[in-house]
């Protein structure tokens, strides 16, 4: 583990610099985000509730899903570029060295796009109306979103083991479920709010944190690190499956 945060230190290094590009895609990132908030104050101005939600929760899911989104680009970048890897041979390198390998990839690369992500997030957290105890809540939900979204990029861009090029449809689907975390799941009923998370777990990345953070228990905040866990072992699961057909150098066509 020493190694990993070693090589996450180094890529972030390596992500920070050239400093302007770096300042500008912090201050677009921040001002998307800031567009986002705007949306939703002008749709909390026409109606008081959104499910059994207030602006408050809202600013808190955002605060928790970009903060989470962020730390997932900035320190498992890698996952982004995978199914590039894995389909033009890149991961010969990689297997020659006595790293963990999917951690060695995860950690190779670091986004700078993250930070303004990151620094949205801590800007959200102080306009939400929240105590400094809750505090640790709102972290324990950003640093299982990020484990989320880069075990999620992991398990999507995996099936390019198996079904050659689909890296276009893999990042989709990741992007789409940055999308859905936006809203709460408590607008959806039936098949797609169990699909939200399950297939489209936007409920365990964006809901379920605001929930715990509103309504402490013991029971969601284990249901929380315990669907967290799942999808970590899955991503892990699905990779070195996956990589059992790889070959070396094989470049796939299809």
């Amino acid at each position: 583990m020493r190694f990993f945060f070693s090589l996450i230190a180094t890529s972030i290094r390596a992500s920070l610099g050239l400093k302007l590009a770096f300042f500008i895609e912090l201050a677009l990132n921040i001002g998307s985000n800031l567009i986002f908030f705007l949306l939703w104050w002008i749709f909390f101005d026409k109606f008081d509730q959104i499910g059994n939600w207030d602006f408050d929760d809202v600013i808190v899911m955002m605060a928790i899903v970009r903060g989470g989104y962020g730390l997932a680009r900035v320190c498992f970048g890698g996952s982004k570029v995978l199914a590039e890897k894995i389909i033009s041979g890149g991961l010969d390198s990689y297997m020659t060295q006595p790293k963990n390998i999917l951690l060695h990839l995860l950690g190779s690369e670091s986004q700078s796009k993250g930070w303004g992500h990151i620094l949205s997030a801590v800007i959200l957290y102080f306009m939400a109306d929240l105590h400094l105890a809750q505090l640790p809540l709102v972290l324990v939900g950003v640093f299982c979103g990020g484990l989320l979204f880069a075990s999620i990029a992991t398990i999507a861009h995996s099936l390019c083991f198996w079904f050659g090029n689909v890296g276009e449809v893999s990042k989709k689907y990741v992007d789409s479920i940055f999308l859905f975390v936006h809203y709460p799941v408590n607008i959806y009923s039936g098949l797609m709010q169990l699909l939200m998370f399950t297939v489209l777990p936007a409920g365990v990345i964006g809901y379920l944190p605001v929930e715990i953070v509103k309504n402490f228990s013991w029971g969601m905040l284990f249901a929380l690190v315990g669907a967290t866990g799942i999808f970590v072992a899955l991503a892990f699961y699905t990779f070195y499956r996956g990589l059992r057909r790889y070959e070396s150098g094989n470049l796939f066509l299809t």
